[in-house]
């Protein structure tokens, strides 16, 4: 199963951080001090890999709050989603447990796992129908040979049975009288075929109790979904690795259980590159030394192919060399002779190539099925470097999800913004752990802001006078469309106003805060569609931008129905680049587009192509078609509608550009 959210409270720093969602990775940005620590350290306590790693009430309950202090407290409360095999088996214990697709489970200081199922639990209990008919269906009915007068004593006995089972407590009270039930029922012999009949009905009796005596529906699920809860594995120290030993003494500190962490590093490499200690041990006192070198050279290009391209800082190659029990591991560059000691590379390779053979080794193995808390990963590493940490971070989520904590910028995906969250300390509050960094302090957010700064002057440009656009076709039919107009020498798009495309509307609200963040003047134009209204919400009712900073196009246009920029050109244009984009799809085959009034042409579009089988439509195909027919045009080849349009949305961009030049 897959943790898709968890909370943390009552811990440390921590009163209640709020729900943090979990895709395959998250990211908690915070300053020092700011509890990102604790929350790791709460939600490793869950499942941990040691289970001896327990909630230490009286150092880890919260200060000041003694009246409330109680082993009862929940610590970690973490929600998740059963996979499809799962849920078929989850599914088939009961029929109350149709249905089931999740679990959400807590534990307490006492360390109890506290189990609620989702989106309903099955049931707690057997129902008492379901006694009832295990208890008709088990020995309701005597075979033939039964004497008349033993089936009429029975009837009687087995109906008053059935009558008190149903006026107590179901199965429990079943269990309880069942021995009671079997005894009474030898006063009812009268024949030996009935004693036969005995015989039979008291298998059948015991039977139906060893199924009464089972777990309700609810525990059975509990059971289930426990064999299936990950390991939580927290690393806040990345032992340094050791590539010289004298092997003979390894593998004797390994026989007697004393084994050093170098050993332990010196073993874990040696398997990386699929060398066995005993038999390296075995070769190193064997008279050919050939076969040592081929074997040895062999090994030295497994590794290398393994993890050489994982570090961009230099190319280079792992070599191994051993003269009798002497092992060595030299690191050398590419392009240099140089054989250098693993243990003399720099403290920042070092670091990399512990870390990365440690999970490539553990995750592989006994961490299968983990959720990986890595606290302030690659502290020692060059900002490139700690770029190829996220990399091989992403690759480690695959398998195991990872929750990670930093201050450090280079280690902020920003093309994963919604994966993201701040971690901050606030007064009587505790620890809260939010998604609203720009509402945030200015210290919790300083790490976001530089990731984004480092990310964004390597591709925009920005001015005083900024407007934050969803995409890149948005950026480049405003500014074609307002050179055409200028032209024509009318009025195009302000000259001192830079055009910034966000990459999508659910990162316009990042673009435009933290542009407003460096003292700019930031406006902001947005579909007229869900996802634009969505972003509005952030900039308005969030982030406290002012509404007359962000633009709707629907507004502008005076259109009450979903629109994107692309209606600002008319139908029949539109239409025609579509179909000339995808004429290898439709081939002889006309584009039609319904009629739905509250669609943009985009949306509408995106209907009419999947009518075809053609299920994803890339408008930046269109746009490019566009683009070019744009490039041939004046302003008296566009259709009056287009260019109207179009000057609706520049008159309102311009209109704030002058209020801003006036202030």
């Amino acid at each position: 199963m897959k943790m898709t959210a968890f909370r943390i409270q009552n811990f440390r720093s921590i009163l209640d951080s709020g729900w943090i969602d979990v895709d395959d990775i998250a990211a908690i940005v915070g300053k020092n001090e700011s509890g990102k620590t604790s929350l790791l350290k709460a939600l490793w306590k869950f499942n941990p890999y040691n289970d001896s790693e327990a909630y230490v009430i009286d150092r880890e309950f919260p200060r000041g709050k003694r009246k409330e202090k109680s082993l009862e407290k929940v610590v970690a409360t973490v929600r998740f989603i059963f996979t499809d095999k799962e849920v078929e088996q989850i599914t088939s214990i009961d029929e109350s447990t149709q249905g089931i697709t999740g679990v959400e489970i807590e534990r307490n200081y006492k360390g109890t796992h506290s189990y609620r199922f989702l989106p309903h639990d099955p049931n707690r209990d057997f129902t008492l129908k379901w006694v009832i008919s295990v208890i008709k269906e088990g020995f309701s009915e005597l075979p033939e040979i039964a004497s008349d007068s033993f089936k009429s004593q029975y009837q009687s006995a087995f109906s008053a049975f059935l009558n008190q089972v149903s006026q107590n407590e179901g199965s429990k009270f079943a269990i309880k009288q069942a021995p009671e039930f079997k005894s009474s029922l030898h006063a009812f012999i009268q024949t030996s075929e009935d004693q036969q009949v005995i015989q039979r009905l008291h298998q059948s009796i015991d039977e139906v109790v060893i199924e009464l005596g089972e777990k309700p529906p609810f525990q059975q699920a509990v059971d289930t979904a426990h064999q299936w809860l990950p390991t939580f594995i927290y690393m806040n120290d990345y032992k340094i690795f050791t590539g010289t030993a004298q092997l003979n003494q390894v593998q004797q500190r390994k026989n007697t259980g004393q084994l050093t962490e170098a050993d332990k590093t010196i073993i874990l490499i040696m398997k990386m590159a699929d060398l066995d200690l005993d038999d390296e041990v075995r070769k190193g006192g064997a008279p050919d030394r050939e076969q040592r070198m081929l074997d040895m050279n062999d090994a030295s290009q497994t590794l290398t192919d393994e993890i050489a391209h994982r570090w961009s800082q230099k190319q280079y190659e792992v070599m191994f060399q051993a003269d009798g029990y002497h092992f060595i591991t030299f690191v050398k560059d590419l392009h240099s002779k140089v054989l250098i000691p693993l243990e003399e590379r720099s403290q920042g390779f070092q670091w990399f190539f512990s870390f990365d053979m440690t999970f490539m080794y553990e995750t592989d193995g006994e961490f299968q099925n983990s959720i990986l808390l890595l606290d302030e990963p690659g502290l020692h590493l060059h900002g490139s470097a700690q770029r190829d940490l996220l990399v091989r971070m992403k690759s480690y989520s695959k398998n195991n999800q990872l929750v990670y904590t930093t201050h450090l910028p280079f280690m902020i995906d920003f093309t994963r913004l919604h994966n993201i969250y701040v971690a901050e300390e606030l007064k009587e509050q505790g620890t809260k752990v939010h998604k609203e960094w720009a509402t945030a302090g200015e210290d919790s957010r300083f790490t976001l802001q530089a990731a984004l700064g480092i990310a964004w002057s390597q591709s925009l440009f920005v001015g005083q006078y900024n407007l934050v656009v969803e995409g890149v076709t948005d950026f480049w039919f405003l500014s074609t469309i307002s050179t055409i107009l200028q032209e024509a020498s009318l009025q195009g798009i302000d000259e001192q106003l830079v055009i910034t495309p966000a990459g999508g509307a659910s990162k316009v609200a990042y673009v435009g805060t933290i542009l407003h963040g460096q003292k700019l003047d930031v406006m902001v134009l947005l579909d007229s569609d869900q996802e634009g209204k969505n972003a509005h919400e952030q900039l308005v009712r969030q982030w406290v931008m002012e509404n007359k900073y962000v633009l709707m196009l629907g507004e502008i246009l005076g259109m009450n129905h979903s629109c994107a920029l692309e209606d600002l050109f008319s139908e029949s244009y539109y239409l025609e680049f579509v179909q000339a984009a995808y004429h290898k799809e439709l081939g002889k085959k006309t584009l039609k587009l319904g009629k739905e009034s509250n669609q943009s042409i985009v949306e509408r579009v995106e209907t009419a192509l999947k009518v075809h089988g053609i299920e994803h439509y890339n408008k930046g195909r269109v746009a490019k078609r566009i683009m070019k027919d744009l490039a041939q045009k004046n302003l008296s080849d566009l259709p009056d509608e287009t260019v109207k349009n179009f000057n609706q949305v520049i008159n309102a961009v311009n209109q704030i550009v002058q209020d801003w030049k006036k202030r």
